[in-house]
């Protein structure tokens, strides 16, 4: 088994590479970085203000079962308002068998949310250069005009050029979810 104090540590090669400035580093620095941000938040969270709740549940409170893991009744943590560029895509309604009963389409949220943002919010677990490891887990609920979404995609894994700038800074995550009834979150 690793010793527990390794585990996430770089080797020093790959320090030294993460550290040298050379190629767009020697032109974007952390200034720059810092004005495309703070520009990119005053528009979503100044100008357009669109936000959802976000529900995250303290498992600490909540009992699972001790089989499955599975819990009946969730304890939250207070709600967080998050701002974000949000989408909701429908799923079109399909028949289970034609002529027979219709599935009606529940909806898939995506929304893009600057990390700086979730700093501020304290949100950040941990962080240890493009690795970030906040607190929004797959299986937290989301709130967005009245509607609920259960998280699917947490953002954990999203290290690409489109999340961030020049392939070396991450800015913002994506975290997806998808539309759940009144069974599975009784918060209405």
């Amino acid at each position: 088994m690793s010793d527990l104090r390794e585990i996430g540590k770089q080797q020093e090669d790959v320090e030294k590479l993460l550290n040298d400035v050379k190629g767009i580093k020697t032109f974007f620095s952390d200034k720059e970085a810092e004005f495309f941000t703070n520009a990119g938040r005053e528009v979503t969270e100044e100008i357009l203000q669109t936000s959802f709740l976000l529900f995250r549940i303290d498992y600490s409170k909540t009992k699972t079962h001790h089989l499955y893991g599975e819990a009946k009744v969730k304890h939250y943590f207070p709600p967080t308002e998050i701002f974000g560029r949000i989408n909701v895509e429908v799923l079109d309604p399909k028949y289970h068998t034609k002529g027979g009963l219709v599935q009606k389409g529940f909806g898939n949220l995506t929304a893009h949310i600057y990390i700086e943002q979730l700093r501020d919010l304290e949100l950040v677990e941990k962080e240890d250069g493009n690795i970030i490891i906040t607190k929004i887990k797959m299986g937290d609920f989301i709130n967005y005009k009245g509607q609920y979404y259960q998280i699917t995609d947490d953002g954990h894994a999203q290290i690409s050029n489109k999340h961030s700038w020049a392939g070396d800074r991450r800015f913002y995550i994506t975290i997806k979810g998808i539309e759940v009834d009144e069974d599975t979150m009784k918060g209405r």
